[in-house]
């Protein structure tokens, strides 16, 4: 009996075990997606409430059209021309991606050249810090005068506003590796090409997402300032020709679109930066 009763215990500890495991598994699965929809209602809250307190505030004080609209007018105004404002943010948005892409590809290849040579960081990262003072309006006619009125040039704007974050980001995040891991790797003799792929790089990839974080939202603003020095479509374009016009519908409508634009691309740069670290999620 008693050897029954302890062959029935240990079974039924195992049983409990092993359905203690999916249970736990399932709910460190789901405390991610639910604290996901948590953040998301709270932003999409807080959005409303913004537009909320906007309206009201015209309904009560009622500016006259020319100083200030409402919400409903500005989406008014994308319900009456949506064509219009799609083709225009259709440009924006492919200038805003090509300089976004440019700009990290360089940035993280200067971070890197900035962090393994020294030769290249005492001449190139004083003159980097400079230029980067100077406000990227004043570069926009520059590349205007180099590349011409086209795409090329709102891009390279872009790529020049979201360039600085990236590199900035990569030389720390290359400069911040632990002692403890470059020993490791010398102690088992690892190749540069294995200890810079393996560890450094890795250990430098957050610092880099998070430097796309902010370079995606300056991309943004940096095509739309590009489109501001000289440009015929695109929601800058937008932005001018209803100033010219007084239409502040129509501008605070290409507003809405921007923020958008520059919300909904933070949000797939952060979603890719959790798939491309899932270790950092784990460990906050």
């Amino acid at each position: 009996m008693r050897g029954a009763c302890a062959v029935s215990t240990s079974e039924l500890r195992s049983t409990a075990a092993q359905s203690t495991v999916p249970v736990a598994e399932k709910t460190r699965r789901r405390g991610p997606n639910r604290d996901a929809v948590v953040a998301a209602v709270k932003a999409v809250a807080g959005i409303v409430g913004i537009f909320a307190v906007w309206q009201i505030a015209v309904a009560i004080f009622d500016p006259p059209e020319f100083l200030l609209v409402g919400p409903f007018s500005a989406f008014a105004e994308l319900a009456e021309r949506p064509e219009y404002f799609l083709s225009n943010t259709f440009v924006t948005l492919q200038e805003a991606l090509a300089g976004f892409a440019l700009g990290t590809a360089l940035g993280v290849l200067c971070g890197a050249a900035l962090h393994y040579s020294s030769t290249v960081r005492s001449f190139l990262y004083p003159a980097l810090i400079a230029i980067d003072t100077i406000p990227k309006v004043a570069l926009a006619p520059l590349f205007i005068v180099w590349f011409g009125f086209g795409f090329e040039s709102k891009a390279f704007v872009a790529m020049a506003i979201a360039f600085f974050p990236l590199v900035i980001n990569t030389y720390d995040g290359l400069s911040s590796v632990p002692h403890e891991l470059q020993e490791l790797a010398r102690i088992n003799k690892a190749s540069q090409w294995k200890k810079m792929t393996k560890i450094e790089f890795i250990h430098a990839l957050p610092a880099v997402l998070s430097g796309a974080k902010i370079s995606i939202s300056l991309a943004v603003g940096g095509a739309v300032v590009g489109e501001f020095i000289a440009g015929s479509k695109g929601l800058g374009y937008v932005i001018l020709l209803a100033n010219s016009q007084v239409d502040l519908a129509s501008m605070f409508a290409a507003f809405i679109i921007l923020a958008v634009i520059a919300l909904a691309l933070f949000f797939l740069v952060d979603q890719a930066g959790r798939r491309l670290v899932p270790w950092k999620n784990h460990s906050s």
